[in-house]
């Protein structure tokens, strides 16, 4: 919030100053009454003016702490502005992938901008992780919460999605992810096509010497 009140663009919104340094002192109910004059100001600019100030937002969001999206991106400034601009940036210019992005249209925005979408490239990285994620995270109750034919395929398309991954860093850690899963996904199959009826899958892998971060916590416990 500290940064974005600072920045020199912030002038050119003095409401919606008053609105940010009402929330930032903690004052919510006083911060949402102060949204109300911005939102009559608003209705009176033009699609060029609204777009300005949606781009100035969204792009200061991507570069801030995360806490200020939950503080400045309430749902009167959500629907009333910043969702109706957004979708009518789209009708009007339907090749820029900024509205997608911010929309978390994150494929969209990814088939428009191509490399430059690195968010979205992300964005699209991470909910595949998470969807392996979930289908496992009771795997140490022997709940696999997902198909094998599924998973497989978004481990495919991870890895495919990945190449598009410019950080060598980041490209590096959800290789590491996607190898976990791969080789758990692989364990459960193998587990599920032996003789297992007995045996928990935390107990074949402890003795196929198999160490998955669950394995670890439970021998911890």
């Amino acid at each position: 919030m500290h940064d974005l009140l600072n920045d020199p663009h912030m002038n050119n919104y003095p409401e919606f100053r008053t609105f940010c340094e009402l929330k930032r002192r903690g004052l919510r109910k006083q911060a949402l009454a102060a949204m109300a004059p911005f939102l009559k100001t608003v209705e009176t600019w033009s699609f060029e003016q609204r777009q300005e100030f949606v781009a100035w937002l969204y792009t200061h969001d991507e570069s801030s702490d995360p806490d200020d999206s939950y503080n400045i991106f309430v749902y009167s400034l959500v629907t009333n502005v910043l969702q109706p601009t957004l979708y009518e940036w789209k009708q009007r210019f339907p090749n820029d992938p900024r509205p997608y992005r911010w929309l978390q249209e994150y494929e969209q925005a990814f088939a428009l901008g191509g490399l430059s979408e690195q968010i979205a490239v992300q964005a699209l990285m991470d909910q595949k992780i998470f969807a392996l994620w979930f289908a496992f995270h009771h795997i140490n109750e022997n709940l696999y919460l997902s198909e094998v034919d599924e998973d497989r395929g978004i481990i495919i398309e991870a890895r495919q999605l990945n190449q598009y991954v410019l950080s060598e860093e980041k490209r590096a850690e959800y290789e590491a992810e996607l190898k976990y899963y791969s080789d758990l996904l692989a364990d459960w199959v193998a587990y599920t096509h032996a003789d297992s009826e007995n045996e928990s899958f935390l107990d074949w892998c402890e003795r196929y010497e198999r160490n998955y971060l669950f394995t670890e916590s439970y021998y911890y416990e």
